[in-house]
Protein backbone atom coordinates (compact mmCIF):
# COMPACT_ATOMS: atom_id res chain seq x y z
CA UNK A 1 0.00 0.00 0.00
CA UNK A 2 1.61 3.18 -0.48
CA UNK A 3 -0.38 6.78 -0.83
CA UNK A 4 0.07 8.29 -4.44
CA UNK A 5 -3.90 8.32 -4.25
CA UNK A 6 -3.70 11.00 -1.36
CA UNK A 7 -3.27 14.73 -1.56
CA UNK A 8 -2.70 15.58 2.11
CA UNK A 9 0.62 15.19 3.81
CA UNK A 10 1.06 12.84 6.64
CA UNK A 11 0.61 13.58 10.01
CA UNK A 12 3.51 11.86 12.27
CA UNK A 13 4.54 11.23 15.45
CA UNK A 14 8.01 10.20 16.54
CA UNK A 15 7.68 8.80 20.20
CA UNK A 16 11.71 8.90 21.48
CA UNK A 17 13.07 7.05 23.65
CA UNK A 18 16.41 9.53 24.79
CA UNK A 19 17.87 6.51 27.05
CA UNK A 20 17.92 3.20 24.66
CA UNK A 21 20.70 1.66 23.88
CA UNK A 22 24.53 1.96 24.57
CA UNK A 23 24.83 5.04 22.14
CA UNK A 24 21.74 7.46 23.38
CA UNK A 25 22.60 10.21 21.25
CA UNK A 26 23.03 8.57 18.23
CA UNK A 27 19.98 9.65 16.68
CA UNK A 28 19.14 13.78 17.15
CA UNK A 29 16.06 15.35 15.85
CA UNK A 30 17.78 17.40 13.63
CA UNK A 31 18.13 14.58 11.13
CA UNK A 32 14.19 14.99 10.43
CA UNK A 33 14.96 18.27 9.49
CA UNK A 34 17.78 17.39 7.39
CA UNK A 35 16.48 14.14 5.81
CA UNK A 36 12.40 13.38 5.94
CA UNK A 37 10.36 14.32 2.67
CA UNK A 38 8.49 17.98 3.96
CA UNK A 39 5.71 17.08 0.88
CA UNK A 40 5.21 14.15 2.37
CA UNK A 41 5.16 14.31 5.90
CA UNK A 42 4.51 17.20 8.87
CA UNK A 43 5.60 15.98 12.54
CA UNK A 44 6.31 16.03 15.91
CA UNK A 45 8.21 14.74 18.39
CA UNK A 46 7.52 13.18 21.54
CA UNK A 47 10.11 12.31 24.38
CA UNK A 48 9.45 9.72 26.79
CA UNK A 49 10.53 9.84 30.39
CA UNK A 50 10.21 6.62 31.85
CA UNK A 51 8.69 3.05 30.97
CA UNK A 52 5.29 3.13 29.87
CA UNK A 53 5.08 6.65 28.56
CA UNK A 54 5.22 6.02 24.79
CA UNK A 55 2.22 3.84 25.41
CA UNK A 56 0.54 6.27 26.74
CA UNK A 57 1.12 9.43 24.70
CA UNK A 58 0.05 7.27 21.61
CA UNK A 59 -3.28 6.50 22.79
CA UNK A 60 -4.04 9.71 23.81
CA UNK A 61 -2.79 11.40 20.77
CA UNK A 62 -4.12 8.22 18.75
CA UNK A 63 -6.96 10.63 16.55
CA UNK A 64 -4.38 13.27 15.64
CA UNK A 65 -1.96 11.53 13.69
CA UNK A 66 -1.37 8.83 10.47
CA UNK A 67 1.20 7.23 11.98
CA UNK A 68 3.40 6.91 14.69
CA UNK A 69 7.43 5.83 14.50
CA UNK A 70 8.87 4.31 17.28
CA UNK A 71 12.49 5.82 17.99
CA UNK A 72 14.37 3.43 20.17
CA UNK A 73 15.18 -0.33 21.11
CA UNK A 74 12.20 -3.25 21.06
CA UNK A 75 10.64 -2.58 24.12
CA UNK A 76 9.82 1.30 22.99
CA UNK A 77 8.39 -0.47 19.61
CA UNK A 78 6.19 -2.48 21.84
CA UNK A 79 4.26 0.25 23.74
CA UNK A 80 3.51 1.98 20.33
CA UNK A 81 2.93 -0.92 18.42
CA UNK A 82 0.75 -1.81 21.28
CA UNK A 83 -1.18 1.33 21.42
CA UNK A 84 -2.41 1.38 17.90
CA UNK A 85 -3.47 -1.46 17.68
CA UNK A 86 -7.42 -2.25 16.94
CA UNK A 87 -7.18 1.24 14.61
CA UNK A 88 -6.89 2.36 11.45
CA UNK A 89 -2.88 3.54 12.27
CA UNK A 90 0.37 2.31 11.12
CA UNK A 91 3.96 2.44 12.89
CA UNK A 92 7.52 2.33 11.84
CA UNK A 93 10.91 2.23 13.49
CA UNK A 94 13.78 4.08 13.64
CA UNK A 95 16.38 2.04 15.83
CA UNK A 96 18.48 3.77 18.38
CA UNK A 97 18.50 0.49 20.66
CA UNK A 98 20.46 -2.54 21.95
CA UNK A 99 19.18 -5.19 19.77
CA UNK A 100 16.71 -3.72 17.24
CA UNK A 101 15.65 -7.14 16.35
CA UNK A 102 11.99 -5.87 14.78
CA UNK A 103 13.92 -3.31 12.76
CA UNK A 104 16.91 -5.57 11.43
CA UNK A 105 13.72 -7.77 10.63
CA UNK A 106 12.17 -5.11 8.36
CA UNK A 107 15.06 -4.42 6.54
CA UNK A 108 15.41 -1.15 8.29
CA UNK A 109 18.67 0.61 8.04
CA UNK A 110 20.82 0.34 11.43
CA UNK A 111 22.10 3.83 10.66
CA UNK A 112 19.26 6.29 12.44
CA UNK A 113 19.88 8.88 9.69
CA UNK A 114 19.49 6.48 6.52
CA UNK A 115 16.42 5.02 8.14
CA UNK A 116 15.03 9.10 8.49
CA UNK A 117 15.89 8.87 4.88
CA UNK A 118 14.39 5.35 4.06
CA UNK A 119 10.97 6.48 5.56
CA UNK A 120 10.54 8.40 2.57
CA UNK A 121 10.45 5.50 0.50
CA UNK A 122 8.86 3.51 2.66
CA UNK A 123 5.62 1.50 2.29
CA UNK A 124 2.50 0.59 4.26
CA UNK A 125 2.31 -3.93 4.78
CA UNK A 126 0.31 -6.02 6.90
CA UNK A 127 2.27 -7.92 9.22
CA UNK A 128 1.20 -10.24 11.90
CA UNK A 129 1.01 -10.31 15.91
CA UNK A 130 1.16 -12.28 18.93
CA UNK A 131 -0.51 -12.34 22.26
CA UNK A 132 0.83 -14.28 25.39
CA UNK A 133 -1.47 -14.22 28.35
CA UNK A 134 -3.52 -10.86 27.00
CA UNK A 135 -0.37 -9.21 26.35
CA UNK A 136 0.31 -8.25 22.16
CA UNK A 137 3.88 -8.80 20.94
CA UNK A 138 5.40 -8.10 17.99
CA UNK A 139 8.80 -9.42 18.12
CA UNK A 140 9.84 -12.37 20.41
CA UNK A 141 8.64 -13.43 23.67
CA UNK A 142 10.04 -15.85 25.59
CA UNK A 143 10.22 -17.61 29.23
CA UNK A 144 13.53 -19.81 31.13
CA UNK A 145 17.16 -18.61 30.32
CA UNK A 146 16.54 -15.85 27.65
CA UNK A 147 13.87 -13.80 29.86
CA UNK A 148 15.96 -14.53 33.26
CA UNK A 149 18.90 -12.21 31.17
CA UNK A 150 16.68 -10.00 29.57
CA UNK A 151 15.63 -9.45 33.63
CA UNK A 152 19.49 -8.83 34.71
CA UNK A 153 20.16 -6.65 31.47
CA UNK A 154 17.12 -4.55 32.69
CA UNK A 155 18.39 -3.75 36.15
CA UNK A 156 22.18 -3.38 34.59
CA UNK A 157 23.47 0.13 34.08
CA UNK A 158 25.37 -0.39 31.05
CA UNK A 159 23.97 -1.54 27.64
CA UNK A 160 25.23 -3.08 24.29
CA UNK A 161 25.61 -6.61 23.19
CA UNK A 162 29.16 -6.56 25.07
CA UNK A 163 27.16 -6.05 28.57
CA UNK A 164 24.35 -8.46 27.37
CA UNK A 165 26.73 -11.18 25.93
CA UNK A 166 28.50 -10.95 30.15
CA UNK A 167 25.71 -10.95 32.06
CA UNK A 168 24.73 -14.55 29.51
CA UNK A 169 27.59 -15.97 30.88
CA UNK A 170 27.45 -15.34 34.37
CA UNK A 171 24.18 -16.21 34.30
CA UNK A 172 24.41 -19.72 32.53
CA UNK A 173 26.41 -21.33 34.96
CA UNK A 174 23.98 -21.13 37.58
CA UNK A 175 21.02 -21.57 35.27
CA UNK A 176 18.80 -25.16 36.20
CA UNK A 177 16.91 -26.63 33.10
CA UNK A 178 13.35 -27.00 33.36
CA UNK A 179 10.39 -29.09 32.14
CA UNK A 180 7.95 -27.51 30.19
CA UNK A 181 4.59 -29.51 28.78
CA UNK A 182 3.57 -27.41 24.70
CA UNK A 183 0.60 -28.04 23.75
CA UNK A 184 -1.49 -27.41 20.33
CA UNK A 185 -3.84 -29.26 17.98
CA UNK A 186 -4.30 -31.71 19.88
CA UNK A 187 -1.04 -32.60 20.43
CA UNK A 188 1.04 -32.92 23.33
CA UNK A 189 4.80 -32.48 23.90
CA UNK A 190 7.02 -32.40 26.83
CA UNK A 191 11.01 -31.04 26.57
CA UNK A 192 13.15 -30.04 29.32
CA UNK A 193 14.21 -26.39 28.01
CA UNK A 194 16.86 -24.32 28.79
CA UNK A 195 14.59 -21.73 26.68
CA UNK A 196 11.59 -21.55 25.28
CA UNK A 197 10.82 -18.64 22.51
CA UNK A 198 7.91 -17.15 21.05
CA UNK A 199 8.85 -15.73 17.92
CA UNK A 200 7.07 -13.80 14.98
CA UNK A 201 10.40 -12.60 13.96
CA UNK A 202 13.26 -14.53 13.29
CA UNK A 203 15.77 -13.11 15.70
CA UNK A 204 16.07 -11.80 18.78
CA UNK A 205 18.47 -8.62 18.11
CA UNK A 206 21.74 -7.85 17.20
CA UNK A 207 21.25 -10.78 13.90
CA UNK A 208 20.79 -13.34 16.44
CA UNK A 209 18.10 -15.56 15.09
CA UNK A 210 16.47 -17.58 17.34
CA UNK A 211 13.95 -18.93 14.61
CA UNK A 212 15.77 -18.80 11.19
CA UNK A 213 12.09 -19.83 9.26
CA UNK A 214 9.82 -17.46 11.10
CA UNK A 215 8.45 -14.80 9.12
CA UNK A 216 6.58 -11.63 9.89
CA UNK A 217 3.59 -12.49 7.11
CA UNK A 218 3.45 -16.07 7.97
CA UNK A 219 0.27 -16.40 9.60
CA UNK A 220 2.21 -18.29 12.10
CA UNK A 221 4.07 -18.19 15.31
CA UNK A 222 6.99 -20.69 16.05
CA UNK A 223 7.28 -22.06 19.50
CA UNK A 224 11.63 -22.77 20.09
CA UNK A 225 12.51 -24.86 22.60
CA UNK A 226 17.10 -25.16 23.38
CA UNK A 227 18.28 -27.82 25.56
CA UNK A 228 21.21 -26.97 27.94
CA UNK A 229 24.07 -27.57 26.70
CA UNK A 230 28.00 -28.07 27.88
CA UNK A 231 29.47 -24.16 28.40
CA UNK A 232 32.42 -25.72 25.43
CA UNK A 233 29.70 -25.96 22.71
CA UNK A 234 29.08 -22.25 23.96
CA UNK A 235 31.33 -20.87 20.59
CA UNK A 236 29.94 -22.79 18.01
CA UNK A 237 26.05 -23.08 19.37
CA UNK A 238 27.39 -19.18 19.16
CA UNK A 239 27.85 -19.21 15.14
CA UNK A 240 24.80 -21.06 14.54
CA UNK A 241 22.73 -18.17 15.78
CA UNK A 242 24.45 -15.41 14.17
CA UNK A 243 24.56 -17.28 10.59
CA UNK A 244 20.85 -18.46 10.69
CA UNK A 245 21.39 -22.02 11.11
CA UNK A 246 20.57 -22.53 15.11
CA UNK A 247 17.76 -25.36 13.67
CA UNK A 248 20.49 -27.35 12.72
CA UNK A 249 21.20 -27.82 16.18
CA UNK A 250 20.41 -31.77 17.83
CA UNK A 251 19.13 -29.39 20.83
CA UNK A 252 16.79 -26.90 18.86
CA UNK A 253 12.97 -27.86 18.40
CA UNK A 254 10.34 -25.97 16.29
CA UNK A 255 6.93 -25.88 16.88
CA UNK A 256 4.77 -23.85 13.92
CA UNK A 257 1.11 -22.78 15.91
CA UNK A 258 -1.98 -20.88 15.52
CA UNK A 259 -2.57 -21.27 19.20
CA UNK A 260 -0.86 -23.06 21.67
CA UNK A 261 -0.49 -23.66 25.80
CA UNK A 262 2.88 -23.94 27.67
CA UNK A 263 3.08 -25.00 30.77
CA UNK A 264 5.38 -25.31 33.45
CA UNK A 265 5.06 -27.00 37.33
CA UNK A 266 7.30 -24.08 38.50
CA UNK A 267 7.05 -20.51 38.15
CA UNK A 268 9.93 -19.70 35.11
CA UNK A 269 10.77 -15.99 33.83
CA UNK A 270 9.04 -13.89 30.89
CA UNK A 271 10.05 -11.58 28.60
CA UNK A 272 7.97 -9.80 25.70
CA UNK A 273 9.81 -8.78 23.25
CA UNK A 274 13.29 -8.50 25.29
CA UNK A 275 11.54 -6.65 28.33
CA UNK A 276 11.57 -8.64 31.40
CA UNK A 277 7.54 -9.28 32.34
CA UNK A 278 7.57 -11.51 35.73
CA UNK A 279 6.97 -14.60 35.93
CA UNK A 280 4.61 -17.31 35.02
CA UNK A 281 3.64 -21.19 35.51
CA UNK A 282 1.41 -21.32 32.15
CA UNK A 283 1.53 -19.49 28.62
CA UNK A 284 -1.68 -19.13 26.32
CA UNK A 285 -0.25 -17.87 22.93
CA UNK A 286 -1.93 -17.51 19.32
CA UNK A 287 -0.93 -15.55 16.70
CA UNK A 288 -3.03 -12.41 14.97
CA UNK A 289 -2.52 -12.49 11.17
CA UNK A 290 -1.48 -10.04 9.18
CA UNK A 291 -3.55 -7.83 12.54
CA UNK A 292 -1.38 -4.69 12.17
CA UNK A 293 -0.01 -1.95 9.67
CA UNK A 294 3.91 -1.24 9.27
CA UNK A 295 5.84 1.31 7.11
CA UNK A 296 9.08 -0.67 6.13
Amino acid sequence: MTFPEEVSKKRVLFIVNPTSGSQPARFREDFLKKYLDVDRYEYEVYNTTKAGDGFHIVRKRLEHFDGFVAVGGDGTVNEVFKAILNSNKWFSVIPNGSGNGLARSLGIPMNPEKAVRRLNKARIRMIDYGILNDQPFINVAGIGFDARVANKFKKSTRRGLQSYVKIALDEYRKFKSRKVRISFNGKKFKRRILLTSFANSSQFGNNAHIAPKARLNDGKLHIITFKKFHWLSFPFLAWLLFNRALDKSRLYKDYVVDEAVIRSKKKLDLHIDGEAAGKVKKVKLKVVPQGVKVLA
